[in-house]
């Protein structure tokens, strides 16, 4: 495996836009659920990972904690040349990385002097990736220390350094992370209900969706992909008011085995057992949080209805 200890930021990967850096995924929420929206926040603990060391523009020591946790979102799996060319081609907001940012504390190093750290949150999953691949790291630690600057309004080089023989700096309390509600299905045509929410795990509760927000999981699935259709209403026109998609589901029985993510230009869907899986990229951004679906049990047809908000990124 590559020696990450002593090296600096490759300085050959190219710059990350801020494109990229609105479309950090997970921040800490400010205030708390309100009615009907229990699953808005949740509490991420932390586990230590490995802490980079760098400096601010005014001299000021900076220590990063990259943290880990099972609760956050795998990115999809793409090789080094496809980050690559997705970085060179201008338009890297493409691929997409789950992080949390937490709250800078002031913290002492090992030599009694006064610095500031932060602890930055990743997937667990990704976290092990990022280990064997020195191009995904450099690309995680660009993507970490720009949003932090934005974020906070401060100015870091990227002279950083990861440190050998300390994994963290400080305590790493939870962090509360903000996620937006999923998509009731309604059951439609079925014995089960009629124009009830379904339970179903997480299909039929207000829980995280969007690759921005939270959980989409990104693993590749054996399952095949059903047939779908992809309409847009008005048809003429620039811009749709919203989409329909009719997605064919032969051979399941309720939507308490349908599990729905929608993102603001992206949609997942799995079945439980594994009958069908589907991963689509959107042509246009949607509001997520309108996003509505139906199952139909008798045609065993999910139409999912999508508002659209705005040309995609090109």
């Amino acid at each position: 495996y590559y020696n990450y200890a002593q090296m600096e930021l490759d300085d050959d990967l190219p710059d990350v836009p801020n494109s990229v850096l609105q479309n950090l995924l997970l921040k800490p929420a400010e205030g708390t659920a309100q009615d009907g929206n229990e699953a808005m926040v949740r509490a991420v603990i932390p586990e230590a990972g490995f802490c980079i060391k760098t400096v601010t523009d005014k001299g000021e020591k900076v220590f990063v904690n990259i943290c880990q946790s099972e609760q956050l979102p795998t990115p999809k799996d793409i090789t080094d040349e496809q980050l690559l060319a997705l970085l060179e081609s201008g338009d890297p907001s493409q691929y997409r990385i789950s992080l949390s940012l937490g709250e800078p504390h002031r913290e002492k190093d090992n030599a009694g002097q006064e610095c500031t750290a932060y602890d930055v949150i990743i997937s667990d999953k990704f976290f092990e990736t990022i280990q064997k691949r020195p191009v995904m790291k450099d690309f995680l630690l660009t993507v970490v220390l720009e949003g932090l600057e934005e974020k906070y309004g401060v100015v870091m080089s990227r002279d950083c350094k990861v440190l050998k023989n300390r994994k963290f700096l400080g305590p790493l309390p939870e962090q509360v992370v903000r996620q937006k509600p999923k998509p009731y299905i309604v059951e439609m045509g079925s014995m089960e209900s009629s124009n009830q929410p379904q339970g179903g795990g997480a299909t039929g509760k207000k829980a995280s969706k969007t690759l921005q927000d939270d959980l989409i999981d990104s693993e590749e699935s054996t399952a095949p992909q059903p047939q779908y259709t992809l309409m847009r209403e008005p048809v003429d026109g620039n811009l749709p008011d919203f989409m329909v998609m009719e997605i064919q589901l032969p051979g399941m029985g309720s939507s308490k085995n349908l599990c729905l993510e929608v993102g603001e230009d992206r949609l997942v869907l799995k079945t439980r057992p594994r009958l069908f899986h589907l991963d689509v990229d959107l042509p246009y951004l949607v509001n997520n949080q309108e996003t509505g679906a139906q199952f139909n049990g008798q045609s065993k047809v999910l139409t999912v209805t999508l508002p659209v908000a705005g040309h995609a990124p090109c």
